[in-house]
């Protein structure tokens, strides 16, 4: 995955679908809804994936930091050193096996000992 545009957008929008997660720069919302441009990121869902299981809801967002709970736990995107950290239904913390620009390809999790 490469992000079309740099920097992380100052006016981000959070978009949680059941196949994906996507940040969209509020300044370019229309273009993306019609197709012109790609969100900043897309997260596809996928056990392997950063997007492990459906994203439900924003939880909380800071600088570079945004934590989305999901449906069977919580995942922690660090865009500024593009990792992700999750915490699964049983409370167990895991990080990404790669960077966010290979979120989506099915890289895995190893637990956080």
């Amino acid at each position: 995955m490469s992000f079309p545009y740099d920097p992380f957008p100052r006016s981000p929008f959070f978009s949680c679908e059941d196949s994906s997660f996507r940040i969209v720069d509020k300044t370019r919302f229309s273009q993306v809804v019609t197709g012109k441009e790609e969100p900043w990121m897309t997260l596809s869902v996928g056990d392997l994936n950063v997007m492990h299981s459906r994203p439900v809801r924003v939880k909380s967002h800071r600088d570079f930091s945004i934590e989305i709970e999901c449906e069977d736990g919580s995942l922690r995107l660090d865009i500024d050193s593009e990792s992700a950290r999750k915490v699964d239904s049983a409370g167990r913390e895991w990080v990404y096996r790669g960077g966010l620009e290979e979120a989506n390809a099915g890289m895995g999790w190893m637990p956080v000992s």
